[in-house]
């Protein structure tokens, strides 16, 4: 599992210090990343969360600010072909700040079929499509956004969900499965295969006009007494 901690960044890497997600939010376990990873694997990132500003042209982790509109993306990479029925990916941001994960929390899902490998080949082959992504809808950020918020992301295989509830490989194939995965992830649980990052966010507001006017005044004032010391 990944953690990340805020600092003068909305979204900061590890890095810069690492802090728990509070206890409330529950966990989410795995065993082994060896078939799914969240990571930018392409662009040598080892996050796979990251969000743009600017309608998808450019990816990155800057600060947010009410007024803008962000999209988040999840970038998953598969060291290993695998033979479930497919690879699968939830996320939640807590944006009512309550300390807990709901359904009102989820920003996105996406499941990646496995259909581009021959079976003979095995588990332990180089996938044909290694790396591949999914996107949160657009959130224009306002004042109720302001403060700060915890995400999680998470990346796991059919089978891992069928496990979790005492069912066997085959019946990750079955409808009840194939038609109701969005349902059966949930933000807490031991996925067993896959990887869970969690990151803090902080929104902050845009000063008004009259504020930063008068931030500038008083810097020009602090300028001229240090210019007559």
């Amino acid at each position: 599992m990944k953690f990340a901690i805020i600092a003068s960044l909305p979204l900061m890497l590890g890095a810069f210090g690492v802090q728990a997600i509070p206890l409330t939010y529950g966990t989410t376990t795995h065993d082994t990343t060896a078939w799914q990873e969240l990571a930018d694997a392409p662009n040598n990132d080892p996050f796979g969360v990251s969000w743009s500003t600017d309608s998808g042209a450019t990816w990155g982790r800057e600060d947010l600010t009410v007024g803008q509109t962000v999209q988040f993306k999840f970038s998953v990479h598969k060291e290993n072909v695998g033979h479930h029925y497919a690879d699968l990916m939830k996320s939640w941001i807590d944006w009512d700040q309550n300390g807990v994960f709901d359904v009102s929390d989820e920003v996105a899902y996406g499941e990646h079929k496995l259909v581009d490998f021959e079976p003979v080949l095995g588990s332990w082959q180089k996938p044909v499509n290694p790396d591949f992504a999914f996107f949160s809808d657009e959130y224009t950020l306002t004042e109720d956004h302001v403060g700060e918020f915890w995400l999680r992301a998470l990346a796991t295989c059919t089978h891992s969900v069928t496990n979790m509830y005492g069912d066997n490989w085959d019946d990750q194939w079955k409808p009840e499965y194939t038609d109701n995965y969005n349902n059966l992830m949930t933000p807490t649980g031991h996925y067993y295969q896959g990887e869970t990052e969690e990151w803090k966010i902080t929104v902050t507001s845009v000063p008004e006009p009259a504020t930063l006017a008068l931030f500038g005044l008083g810097m020009g004032l602090l300028a001229a007494r240090k210019r007559a010391k």
